[in-house]
């Protein structure tokens, strides 16, 4: 009887580390899912924010690429989560004429994630806002 006691006893200590460790990695999934969705909208924005500052300052592809950097039209070092000048691309398309546009596209980004061996590269993030004429 006393034997038996052991057994059981062995086997949801077992059981308990194999349900720990899936719990551990459900929620260690869903939090690299967060982390991965606020990374993507935080570049998001300051590639918005940039089209924007260049649809009014459509000749100054620097300035366009420190504003998804830095935020600002100036600024050295490593911009937002590693990105470097290049990542960001600044193009203007159809300059003067009605279809004048300025594209910025921020590629190749990595994201670095808790769980293990499931790091990787971010999908390209592209705005397009049209030149205001001046």
């Amino acid at each position: 009887m006393k034997q038996n006691r052991k057994r059981r006893a062995g086997a949801a200590f077992i059981e308990a580390a194999l349900t720990h460790g899936l719990y551990c990695s459900i929620v260690f999934s869903i939090f690299d899912y967060g982390f991965v969705m606020y990374m993507h909208q935080a570049v998001a924005n300051r590639v918005s924010a940039a089209a924007r500052y260049g649809s009014l300052n459509p000749t100054d592809t620097t300035g366009i690429q420190n504003c998804v950097l830095y935020n600002q039209s100036t600024g050295s070092g490593a911009g937002i989560f590693g990105i470097t000048s290049s990542n960001v691309t600044a193009t203007r398309v159809g300059s003067g004429t009605i279809a004048d546009r300025v594209v910025v596209t921020v590629t190749g980004f990595h994201y670095a994630l808790i769980a293990p061996g499931m790091s990787g590269n971010a999908k390209p993030i592209t705005v397009t806002a049209p030149v205001e004429a001046n």
